[in-house]
């Protein structure tokens, strides 16, 4: 366990002697009215002004500031306090000191006191511990809540690092990139106090928050969306993400996160007069940056089991969407709450949301324990579920799904089992209090438990990236023998999905789900079909099973349509908990479902997604060599542009495939995909 001896000398968080050198070298020749508008009128921004200048009007208004947000309970817990505390110190009367020293021993022990949330598998750790830990850092030395509040904290993080670094050494968070901001965020600003008031630096040797800058670029839409797996309520890059690049930047050198804030066209990403105080401290104008044409396409975040890829690194401008794809690949474990029932689930992004994750975040939290009341719920019947995403249901008549949700022929429900919460809480330290006892939900001794999904190989180069998962523990034994899936991107905009779904009964139907924000054009029963957003496009050509069925389900009234029963989202949502959509929210309203039109137990999928500009009539030409009982299926498309492509998959139990590539009737690629995970060239560790 750490032993954080924070020096007795102020300021301690996040400024030593060195960097208050290296600010008031960054403002030299500035006025003390320029430097204070750089800080922001917020009450770090007042303080920090109070730092570097010397100017005590800034002190007292930073101070008067952080009692009046206290008073009238606007502060964001006790990170202003414990700023203005800690570097406006002088300029407290003793009276001022005593107060606000007992705020913060209150904060910390009320943080201390809330078992429920120090659990490493869940943002709300991260969230407390960076309170705690600035409050404590602050107080140390006056009082011994302090000394207890590191020592307490250090077992809690020592726990959780362990989790990062064994489990998600990629970059990348368990609960999605929106909780990424007030997890592995969060713990960058209190490693980062810890470094600066005690000289140890956790931050230095872990991978994970390393690779944080990874996870952040390829998850970026040139839109400047985000990946929107699992729970998301904000999909944009956000000041919060701009907190964690400058974070990155400094602690590492970091030059790649350097070209993201020096080039992120978004405007919720630019420091507002508000945070601005954060720029000052951390971002150095001098420091290189490295663009990201120097990084493979394609990247594999190995813990969550998520791929995500894209033919360039262009953004978007205030007047053109840039041509380029963004693709995403997921097949993992459950690892909780916000986690969502969809391995096997793809995106496909062109120059507009073609095939997304549908559904919409509303806040239904508390009505799981009820099943009248999460009946109602579209935030348990669809968004979290495999209906709402790209991926095969399979439908048992009789199944029934924990908590009492709809059948939607998806995954089986993880998040309770017997009626028991059924996630993983510490990694392998066993103090938190689950329902099931202390220890029960560790990671560690619970080997398999959330075992739903595999990535069984991984491979990403120029050409192409291929990636094959297996997802068949995320359904019922019941109905469910095998169901694997191999996704393959042709760059720059061909994506090939091969699926071998095997089923205990015949008679449970099969289906191939895919979402659109558009209502779907059918060419005929049985495709190809087509549907575009923004000024992009995505046509669909089935080519298994070659007798199938197609059906388009959607529109006013079918926007988010679960066994016989219609649900409605944001300002119009069924659960009753109403509220508008944020920036970027596009829960779609249509899907296509396909199966087959004979029944039985073995099926395959093989679908061939173009994705081009709004108005193109492009069909990829699709033939099937040996669609029989051979060992191999082999699709031949002949592309536009003078490019085609092969691709062989093996049937049965062993997946594999071969790919071909030729352009101008020149065969630039020629290779077996991996059985197994093969890191790209090039990849950033």
């Amino acid at each position: 366990m750490w032993d954080w001896q924070v020096r007795t000398s102020r300021p301690r968080i996040w400024l030593d002697e060195g960097r208050i050198r290296w600010l008031r070298e960054k403002v030299k020749g500035k006025s003390a009215d320029e430097i204070k508008t750089l800080a922001g009128p917020s009450t770090e921004g007042l303080a920090l002004a109070y730092v570097i200048t010397g100017d005590q009007a800034s002190g007292r208004a930073a101070i008067d500031k952080a009692f009046a947000d206290r008073q009238a309970m606007r502060a964001t817990g006790a990170t202003p306090r414990a700023i203005t505390y800690d570097w406006c110190y002088p300029l407290f009367t003793s009276a001022e000191r005593s107060r606000m020293g007992a705020m913060l021993v209150s904060d910390a022990r009320k943080e201390m006191s809330n078992r429920r949330m120090w659990r490493s598998f869940s943002n709300t750790l991260y969230t407390h511990a960076a309170e705690l830990g600035l409050a404590a850092i602050a107080i140390c030395h006056e009082d011994r809540a302090g000394e207890e509040s590191l020592r307490f904290l250090a077992e809690e993080l020592n726990d959780a690092m362990r989790m990062f670094e064994d489990l998600f050494a990629d970059g990348e968070w368990p609960e999605g990139f929106d909780y990424n901001r007030i997890s592995t965020y969060l713990a960058f600003r209190l490693f980062w106090a810890v470094k600066t008031a005690s000289g140890v630096d956790v931050m230095a040797s872990s991978a994970h928050m390393r690779n944080t800058t990874q996870y952040v670029i390829y998850g970026s839409k040139p839109d400047v969306l985000v990946y929107p797996g699992d729970d998301i309520d904000y999909p944009f890059q956000s000041d919060r993400d701009r907190e964690a690049l400058l974070l990155a930047a400094a602690e590492y050198d970091d030059q790649y996160a350097q070209y993201f804030l020096n080039h992120c066209p978004g405007r919720l990403f630019q420091p507002t007069r508000y945070n601005r105080w954060r720029d000052l401290l951390w971002y150095a104008p001098d420091r290189g940056e490295r663009s990201f044409a120097d990084l493979p396409k394609s990247r594999i975040f190995r813990g969550e089991g998520l791929v995500l890829a894209r033919s360039g690194w262009e953004w978007d401008t205030q007047t053109v969407r840039a041509p380029v794809s963004w693709v995403s690949f997921r097949c993992g474990r459950f690892f909780g709450e916000h986690s969502h029932l969809d391995n096997g689930h793809f995106d496909i992004y062109y120059r507009g949301e073609l095939a997304l994750d549908s559904g919409r975040l509303d806040d239904d939290w508390g009505m799981e324990r009820s099943g009248d009341s999460v009946r109602r719920s579209q935030f348990f019947n669809y968004y979290r579920r495999a209906i709402a995403h790209n991926t095969v249901l399979v439908m048992d008549p009789d199944e029934e799904m924990e908590m009492g949700v709809l059948n939607d022929g998806g995954q089986k429900e993880m998040l309770y089992a017997g009626g028991m919460r059924n996630v993983p809480e510490d990694y392998d330290q066993g103090t938190h209090p689950s329902e099931a006892g202390l220890g029960a939900c560790d990671w560690v001794k619970n080997p398999g438990r959330w075992d739903t999904g595999e990535m069984l190989a991984y491979a990403g180069n120029r050409f192409l990236t291929y990636a094959c998962g297996d997802a068949t523990k995320a359904y019922s034994e019941r109905k469910i023998a095998r169901f694997v899936r191999q996704f393959l991107f042709i760059q720059p905009n061909l994506v090939i999905v091969f699926d071998r779904v095997v089923s205990t009964n015949p008679e449970f139907r099969k289906t191939w789900l895919l979402h659109s924000v558009k209502e779907p054009r059918l060419h005929g029963p049985d495709g190809p079909f087509e549907f575009s957003y923004g000024v992009g496009r995505l046509v669909c050509v089935p080519v298994l099973p070659e007798r199938r069925s197609l059906k388009k389900v959607g529109g006013p009234s079918y926007e988010f349509y679960v066994g016989g029963v219609q649900y409605a989202c944001g300002p119009n949502a069924s659960s009753g908990r109403k509220s508008e959509l944020h920036y970027g929210e596009i829960p779609g309203a249509w899907r296509v479902e396909e199966s087959p039109a004979v029944s039985a137990s073995e099926d395959y999928f093989l679908n061939v997604m173009l994705a081009t500009d709004k108005g193109s009539m492009a069909v990829p030409s699709a033939r099937l060599e040996s669609p029989g009982d051979d060992s191999n299926i082999t699709l031949t498309l002949g592309l536009l542009e003078g490019r085609s492509v092969t691709a062989s998959f093996a049937k049965g139990d062993i997946p594999s495939a071969k790919v071909a590539i030729a352009e101008g009737g020149r065969t630039v690629f020629d290779g077996l995909m991996p059985n197994e995970i093969v890191l790209e060239e090039g990849r950033v560790q």
